[in-house]
């Protein structure tokens, strides 16, 4: 063993410890992948979310934003360099940060460094660009107008496609070049990856932010910031309102790209369990999270834990079929549409 493993390792813990604060989802599935792909996932989710960090944290305003992006990628480049690290950390301003858990991560930045810097090339390699792209999106996101308060970052839904691709469909490029690779490792000859496989990835990274930008739209309103594309919102009382037909509209295209989403992961090889147990631990979790929405009651809908333990029992079962998991998937999306569908047609009646 070498001399920095055991200094790697006390990183890895802290890694996978953090991970459970930033997202318990991914803490949930992100194990199921075979080793080093966890690790890579893990560093990868990360550092990412550091990025997100910056991009979200509202005390900054945009000078000491761009100072943080390029110290970031500094140490991104660099990740043995402490230097770099202790240049990254020393460009944040004092404060307070407006996520728990948030705060400890940006400030142990160089343990999940070091736990990158030990990856393989073929992992670390498709988690630095993913950084780069998306921190280089980041940069050009600017409200592109300002209604009530609020700024909107898309005006349709082209708008919104590119949005999720800057934070989303970036993750899924590099998620999809690292299965590829485990799928290399595994000997799995059979599979082909072909350029449409690798589509279906990206756009599975846009379902799923699109499934949080809904879920999180009236949230993010309250800070004064709307994801939802501006033509899709109009006022009401001084209120935030999406309407029933821009409703369907909004969750017709994130179901797209998650019916795409689904083509891909089904086309992992069964052998590959935990890659597909991760896929689906999302997928899944997407479109009941989109039935839990369309009724519109919640403040900021989520399924139950009784749902993702419904979820987690079918996916940890080694004998459901792909049938079994395509059925289940098209009840919550047949549910979904129908419950909007006839919110759209009671809106119309109602205008009669």
């Amino acid at each position: 063993m070498s001399q920095s493993a055991p200094q790697t390792e006390s990183a890895w813990d802290f890694c996978r410890r953090i991970l459970v604060d930033v997202s318990r989802s991914f803490a949930l599935i992100i194990p199921q992948c075979p080793p080093p792909l966890d690790r890579g996932l893990c560093v990868a989710y990360l550092l990412c979310r550091i990025a997100d960090t910056i991009e979200d944290e509202p005390s900054l305003d945009d000078a000491r934003r761009a100072v943080l992006y390029d110290a970031f990628l500094a140490a991104v480049d660099r990740p043995a360099d402490s230097g770099a690290v202790s240049r990254f950390l020393a460009a944040w301003p004092r404060m307070s940060f407006a996520e728990p858990g948030y705060g400890e991560l940006v400030g142990r930045t160089g343990d999940v460094l070091a736990v990158y810097r030990e990856l393989p090339g073929e992992l670390s390699g498709p988690i630095h660009t993913c950084v780069h792209d998306m921190v280089a999106g980041m940069r050009t996101v600017r409200p592109l107008e300002i209604r009530d308060g609020i700024g909107f970052v898309c005006r349709d839904l082209d708008d919104l496609d590119r949005y999720c691709h800057i934070v989303a469909g970036t993750v899924g490029i590099m998620s999809t070049a690292m299965f590829e690779w485990r799928l290399r490792q595994a000997g799995e000859t059979a599979f082909q990856a072909t350029d449409a496989w690798r589509e279906q990835g990206r756009r599975l990274g846009l379902a799923l932010q699109m499934t949080n930008i809904i879920k999180d739209c009236r949230v993010d309103a309250g800070r004064g910031v709307s994801f939802i594309p501006a033509r899709h919102v109009r006022s009401a009382d001084g209120g935030y309102e999406v309407p029933p037909a821009s409703r369907l509209a909004l969750f017709r295209h994130a179901i797209g790209h998650l019916d795409v989403g689904l083509a891909y992961t089904l086309a992992v090889p069964r052998r590959e369990a935990g890659i597909r147990r991760f896929l689906l631990g999302s997928l899944l979790p997407a479109i009941a999270t989109l039935e839990v929405a369309a009724v519109g009651r919640d403040h900021q809908p989520k399924i139950d834990r009784p749902k993702m333990a419904e979820i987690l029992a079918l996916i940890g079962d080694e004998h459901t079929s792909d049938a079994a998991i395509a059925a289940w998937y098209d009840q919550h999306r047949t549910r979904t549409l129908t419950t909007l569908d006839a919110a759209v047609a009671a809106a119309a009646q109602a205008q009669e």
